[in-house]
């Protein structure tokens, strides 16, 4: 770095108050939000990473009131706006991920050579597949106890077929309970358009929620439509799938507090611009200074 003539300075690890601020920023700037400078023209940005994820969004003077904190002064454009932010390490998708299917068990002992061997009531019975998270090695399995469901067949001679799945109700009750760690909601949320991106969008794209192109518009229940049946049909490809989009929903619902029918703008990019913290925090750069 020395060599090259960058400064000390010039590299440092990004902290999740900025990551959702610069998100934030980035969205509404694509959307040209920022006319007016009211809180009620911005829209809410939810950026769902691997380890973490934030929600960030402009309050107006009486949810300000209702939120724990985490609210901070913001210059856009020469204009001071009242941003909240919160980042809730360990429900990105990834972090929780690992949770869940570990639900119960004691990893404090675990030597990281060895390779762990775990049975979850999220993952489908005929599931056999290795993952790696946080230095350890995983073999996941679905539980030892199998859940079937007589499933009619398609073709012409009819009848029905007994068909492994995930037993969704156990599985939701796994994750409500790890959601359920989130004790402050972000109170006015629901009030604003919700611009959602990151692993929200790419797991709505692999299950045909929205274009992989042009993104859409869901709502929150499509995720738990999805999620069922996701988890109601064996997928040796996807084995995390039922998972990811049944947490995604409780995370949404009982950790955000948004309604079933909520409107959610799921995006990659906007006007051929990558939804991310980048575009943010080069305006943050900009109006500085380095």
């Amino acid at each position: 770095m020395k060599l090259g003539g960058i400064s000390k300075n010039s590299i440092s690890i990004m902290d999740g108050t900025d990551e959702g601020i610069f998100s934030w920023f980035t969205v509404n700037f694509l959307l040209e939000r920022f006319n007016t400078h009211n809180p009620g023209s911005t829209v809410a940005a939810l950026d769902l990473g691997g380890g973490s994820t934030q929600v960030t969004f402009s309050p107006n003077s009486i949810q300000e009131k209702g939120l724990d904190g985490h609210t901070y002064s913001v210059n856009i454009f020469s204009h001071n706006m009242s941003v909240y932010t919160h980042s809730y390490l360990g429900m990105g998708l990834m972090a929780a991920r690992k949770e869940i299917l570990t639900n119960g068990m004691n990893l404090d002992s675990v030597n990281p050579k060895d390779t762990i061997e775990v049975r979850s009531e999220c993952v489908n019975p005929i599931v056999s597949t290795e993952w790696s998270y946080g230095g350890f090695n995983y073999i996941i399995k679905g539980p030892v106890n199998a859940t079937h469901k007589l499933v009619k067949t398609q073709n012409f001679a009819g009848g029905e077929v007994d068909r492994p799945i995930v037993n969704f109700p156990e599985c939701s009750k796994i994750i409500e309970k790890y959601v359920s760690k989130i004790k402050n909601k972000p109170e006015g949320l629901k009030d604003h358009e919700i611009y959602a991106f990151s692993y929200y969008f790419d797991r709505a794209t692999e299950v045909g929620l929205v274009d992989p192109f042009s993104g859409g518009v869901i709502q929150v229940n499509a995720f738990q439509k999805q999620a069922r049946d996701a988890c109601d049909y064996p997928n040796t490809d996807q084995p995390f799938i039922c998972l990811d989009l049944t947490f995604i929903y409780v995370l949404l619902r009982d950790g955000f507090g948004l309604e079933p029918n909520t409107k959610l703008y799921l995006y990659k990019k906007i006007n051929g611009h990558e939804l991310s913290w980048a575009l943010g925090a080069a305006f943050n750069i900009i109006q500085n200074g380095f």
